[in-house]
């Protein structure tokens, strides 16, 4: 398959351990890297080898979301038209990229979400209760069940980061899932590995990242009622379940 238009983008804020080692093994994959450092106290190109990887920095922590539109504007710019997104946090197993790639089909209307394994991984539970909530909500702004609204790994058009928006942090992600089932998006899922060890450093704030994705999702629900959102080119099908 031919995969010289998809390139992988991670943010990154203060995780120095575990980037080291995302970033090795994803490019064992041969696939273009770039990397986002949004703010981290010490500059990543002090901690990883830059020789394949490009670095994009923030002087200040702007947020995940941001960070992600900043990769997309330089793949864009670099001339590719799919990218495939990961947390650098050690959350995400680089092994399953594959995964990615084999539902891969350049298409612009498709986009591959990675169904985290709770099953096997003895997640937290409010991450548990939170996942179930989150889908509930996208349900109800769009009307498509999908079985991991908050996960960070994805497969999809660059198009679909690289645009305004008013969410800077986590919610980010939240809306730009709705924006795209809006537009009649197609959703294929693949279900992944996923680690929740006493290591891993996460920079979700309950209090202040919950508020937000409150504040989102009343703004969708609105917005799905009285703009009728999704409602005329809704004809969006899940290919395949994880």
């Amino acid at each position: 398959m031919k995969l010289d238009n998809l390139c992988i983008l991670i943010p990154v804020y203060n995780n120095p351990k575990s980037i080291q080692n995302v970033t090795l093994e994803v490019l064992h994959h041969n696939i273009p890297l770039i990397v986002i450092d949004d703010g981290s106290d010490t500059p990543l190109d002090t901690i990883i080898d830059t020789h394949k990887i490009d670095i994009i920095r923030h002087k200040t922590n702007l947020g995940k979301g941001i960070a992600l539109r900043s990769g997309a504007k330089k793949a864009y710019e670099r001339g590719y038209k799919f990218c495939l997104t990961m947390d650098g946090d050690g959350q995400h197993f680089a092994e399953d990229i594959p995964k990615f790639l084999d539902a891969f089909k350049a298409d612009d209307k498709q986009m591959i979400i990675g169904v985290r394994d709770f099953d096997n991984c003895n997640p937290p539970k409010s991450s548990s209760i939170g996942r179930l909530i989150g889908n509930f909500w996208v349900w109800v702004e769009t009307g498509i069940w999908v079985k991991d609204t908050q996960t960070g790994f994805r497969l999809y058009p660059i198009n679909f980061l690289y645009y305004n928006s008013t969410a800077s942090r986590y919610e980010f992600e939240i809306e730009n899932l709705v924006n795209f089932l809006w537009k009649g998006g197609k959703i294929k899922e693949v279900l992944i590995k996923t680690v929740y060890g006493k290591d891993r450093v996460t920079h979700f704030d309950k209090l202040r990242d919950n508020f937000r994705m409150i504040i989102l999702h009343t703004i969708l629900v609105i917005k799905r009622i009285f703009l009728l959102k999704g409602f005329y080119k809704q004809h969006t099908t899940k290919e395949h379940s994880a």
